[in-house]
């Protein structure tokens, strides 16, 4: 087993009054125990999704002896993703060392600090944009660009930006059918040279940059596909583009994703999630276990 070099080996300590599968159903028991490999989880809300993982997480390191800093937990939303650190814990008597869990975003911002000497336009103290700072710099663009704003709207021009990086479409890359695509285009040019010479990025650069460099450098997706060997991910059917091809990046070689989603719901469409992931894990994965919550 290859370990972390700032760690020897695992050290979990356990509560002995406390069992994994302990308040667990069959069919959760039968998701938290799935071999390694590719395990698809369909489950509606309120079927425990979240103890799923949390589980999962704790079986893997605990009966399948997987040293946690291999494994790699995403989510959508920071609430989430404490109150799995807070289960784990609760089982474990302390939170694993060396565990990366987190949002898609905080997850690739640690890797974009961290992988700063590979981008060409970055430090690593690179600030984050919020969406404040996104509009200002769209209305700097559209008046520097003479582009009435009040009748190619900020809003709308900040939307067909965040909509082409999250399906990784750079400035270089986007199609311009008609004239307010071509406007959308030059405003997109913009943005994206002023937020670098600005040493910045916005939260949809996070997830777009940290692919384009794994597609990019072998070198550097290796190294991450040998850190995280077991990937889980939660809302499956909430990941845009972006965030598939991450997820399809670092699980290329040992195809040991665990995915949980309800394909009956998207409540992140409007960020570009694609419901259809589900079907397209269901092709890449036809060996995959399903469970049924």
């Amino acid at each position: 087993m290859y370990y972390h070099p700032l760690h020897d080996t695992p050290s979990i300590r356990y509560n002995s009054h406390m069992d994994i599968l302990n308040g667990l159903n069959d069919a959760q028991q039968t998701a938290v125990t799935a071999p390694i490999g590719p395990v698809l989880v369909l489950a509606g809300p309120g079927s425990g999704k979240t103890r799923v993982l949390t589980h999962r997480i704790v079986y893997l390191i605990r009966e399948m002896t997987v040293a946690p800093w291999h494994i790699l937990a995403v989510t959508f939303t920071n609430k989430a993703a404490k109150e799995m650190n807070h289960r784990i814990a609760a089982i474990t008597g302390e939170h694993p060392r060396g565990l990366t869990m987190g949002t898609f975003h905080s997850v690739c911002a640690r890797i974009m600090r961290r992988e700063t000497e590979n981008l060409p336009y970055y430090d690593s103290n690179f600030v984050i944009y919020d969406s404040d700072d996104q509009l200002k710099l769209v209305k700097a663009a559209l008046k520097e660009l003479n582009i009435d704003d009040k009748k190619y709207s900020p809003y709308k021009m900040l939307n067909g930006i965040s909509s082409a990086k999250n399906e990784l479409v750079t400035p270089e890359a986007y199609q311009t059918g008609n004239y307010i695509a071509e406007l959308t285009r030059r405003v997109y040019d913009y943005y994206q040279k002023a937020l670098r010479l600005n040493n910045a990025m916005d939260f949809d650069d996070l997830l777009m940059n940290t692919v384009l460099l794994l597609q990019e450098r072998p070198d550097v997706l290796a190294a991450y596909q040998e850190r995280y060997q077991h990937i889980l991910v939660d809302e499956f059917q909430d990941t845009n583009v972006a965030q598939y091809s991450l997820l399809n990046l670092l699980a290329k070689n040992h195809s040991n994703i665990f995915v949980v989603g309800d394909s009956d719901q998207s409540i992140y469409r409007w960020r570009g999630a694609d419901y259809r992931n589900i079907n397209r894990f269901r092709e890449q994965y036809p060996a995959a276990q399903m469970v049924l919550l």
